[in-house]
């Protein structure tokens, strides 16, 4: 447990040195990273070569796994489509003859919030996907709703990990909203390893506050990132200011 990244920058050289520098200096830390080169593994199969040049360094680190990003668009996208993106991830290492392009899992974007059991059956067979594929490590899956799930009616029982909040600093400090959080894993009769945050959108807060932040968030759940990109669409394509204060506050934490 620790921190669930979205590393949707694109990786010039040099542009991913604040997370080795962040993996280095906090050995203890856990980071799931989730690589999204094409909104998915790109079309042709193979991402652009400065992908294939950055990937391999995130294995430098044995505190760094990776998943593969697929969108699900909520269940619209064409399960055949969302198979042959997993298998695509699968096959990287293969196809580009390097072992260190493998990633460990998938984190499965774009996932429905409200309860449908042919919603259920689509989901259950992409995460059956990468349980039974061999090529993708620990074959972790993630799943992305967004919003807090009703405690009965609700996917958990497919996804290792379901991001339970993606949504704004200000919204996240709502009394309402954030005792739900707080309370919301007791709440399930599961181990808070099971859930994640992603905040944006925070504002130019005192350090004090950053470090109340994280404590508050790994009190909550198992995976958790914090950033103060508010553009729409531009939430996770870069380290925010509050990057490096928020993952060193966070391997401080108790909890």
């Amino acid at each position: 447990m620790s921190i669930l990244l979205p590393l949707y920058i694109y990786p010039w050289p040099g542009t991913w040195d604040p997370l080795y520098w962040i993996a280095n200096t906090n050995p203890k830390l856990n980071i799931t990273v989730i690589l999204n080169p094409c909104s998915g593994p790109c079309v042709n199969g193979i991402p652009e070569q400065p992908y294939i040049d950055e990937m391999p360094k995130l294995k430098d680190w044995p505190n760094i796994r990776t998943l593969g990003y697929v969108a699900t668009n909520y269940t619209n996208k064409p399960l055949d489509t969302v198979l042959a993106e997993i298998a695509t991830y699968s096959n990287w290492p293969q196809i580009l003859n390097n072992s260190r392009m493998a990633v460990d899992g998938i984190f499965f974007d774009e996932t429905p919030g409200a309860y449908d059991w042919r919603k259920h059956d689509y989901l259950k067979a992409a995460t059956d996907a990468v349980k039974g594929n061999a090529g993708l490590g620990q074959r972790v899956v993630v799943q992305n709703p967004g919003t807090i799930p009703d405690l009965v009616w609700n996917y958990l029982d497919i996804s290792d990990i379901t991001v339970i909040y993606e949504e704004t600093y200000l919204h996240f400090l709502d009394a309402s909203i954030f005792n739900r959080l707080k309370t919301f894993s007791a709440q399930t009769n599961l181990t808070k390893s099971h859930f994640a945050l992603m905040i944006h959108s925070v504002p130019n807060i005192p350090q004090e506050l950053v470090e109340w932040t994280a404590a508050q968030m790994k009190q909550m759940t198992g995976w958790n990132f914090l950033s103060s990109v508010s553009v729409a669409g531009e939430y996770w394509h870069s380290f925010s200011n509050v990057f490096s204060p928020f993952m060193q506050a966070y391997a401080r934490a108790a909890g």
